[in-house]
């Protein structure tokens, strides 16, 4: 055979040894100790942006962002940023500015804006002080939006408990591991933020967070939960896939996985929302894998989510407690 020959075979199996391969990341190019997403990635995000937004915006919204963190930097950070750039170029829903400088947020700065979105700055607590954090709090109890995702609550805790009480919950550990694969269950199908899953549940693969005090039952709008019922949760320690089974089909005396509540209806949820005073408030743990930013659900959960906490999508918030009842 001709080496041109054993060349062009040589080529069409490299080809087809690749085709459906996540694309590489540039580990050469971070960015304050950030992965520096590829065009690839951006791609796939904006591909996941719907072009009509659920909810006209009723005036010209801003959206403040906060991404910066004081304690485990999450490689997704930069992509999360640029899902937010992406919202707003392609749908309008808002004007976005980001300042990870929490000295300046005072109270007369943040008058301007409609909204916060904390976006995975874990250890938030660290940057703000004193009329800073009050003026954080503040803004949302006086009517403005915060919008958070995956590491937004793992901050405050014992150094800033009122950051935490205004979500509802705050980091407490990771169920049965840091990574795995989910069945996510639609608590409530019909309500205006779930419209996205389309009456069912999902599977993801990420890290989820165990929400710890101030979080108890009832004290939010739940929308998702994990389901503990399904056979095909696993998650992910050190490099070990193992199954989770369903918490129906414990046997009798068997112990269960460490840090894991018996009712685990409402025990793990995934998403919510919730009012704060007159403001509002919308939560989701995903988002500590890149792949949560470009799958089509999880990013028109955000933008539901978004346009809730911006004030131009109209949904039900009062508490499990409240009502038990899913919306109508």
């Amino acid at each position: 055979m001709k080496a041109s020959h054993l060349s062009l075979l040589l080529f069409f199996f490299l080809f087809t040894l690749l085709q459906g391969q996540e694309p590489k990341r540039d580990t050469s190019a971070p960015k304050g100790g950030w992965i520096v997403p590829t065009a690839e990635e951006l791609k796939k995000v904006e591909g996941a942006i719907p072009s009509k937004l659920p909810a006209k915006p009723k005036q010209n919204r801003k959206l403040l962002v906060y991404s910066l963190s004081h304690g485990f930097k999450h490689n997704s950070r930069l992509i999360g940023e640029e899902m937010l750039k992406l919202i707003e170029r392609k749908t309008g829903a808002f004007t976005l500015t980001i300042n990870n400088d929490g000295t300046k947020w005072t109270s007369s700065y943040l008058k301007q804006f409609d909204a916060i979105a904390v976006l995975n700055a874990t250890a938030l607590h660290g940057g703000f002080k004193g009329e800073n954090r009050q003026a954080f709090l503040d803004f949302v109890y006086d009517g403005g939006g915060l919008f958070g995702c995956h590491a937004a609550t793992d901050g405050g805790k014992k150094w800033w408990p009122e950051y935490s009480e205004l979500w509802g919950g705050a980091f407490g550990g990771h169920p049965w591991g840091k990574t795995g694969t989910w069945r996510i269950q639609n608590y409530d199908p019909r309500h205006a933020l779930n419209k996205c899953f389309h009456g069912e549940g999902f599977d993801i693969n990420d890290e989820l967070y165990r929400q710890i005090h101030p979080y108890r039952k009832g004290c939010f709008r739940t929308l998702t939960c994990i389901d503990l019922s399904a056979r095909q949760n696993t998650h992910n320690n050190n490099g070990k896939i193992k199954t989770v089974p369903p918490e129906t089909e414990r046997k009798p005396g068997e112990p269960k996985p460490a840090n894991v509540p018996l009712n685990l209806e409402r025990e793990y949820p995934t998403s919510w929302c919730k009012k704060a005073g007159k403001g509002r408030v919308f939560y989701a743990t995903f988002g500590h894998n890149e792949s949560a930013y470009w799958n089509p659900k999880i990013v028109e959960h955000y933008i539901r989510g978004l346009q809730y906490v911006l004030g131009d999508l109209d949904a039900d918030d009062a508490s499990d407690g409240a009502s038990n009842n899913p919306s109508k």
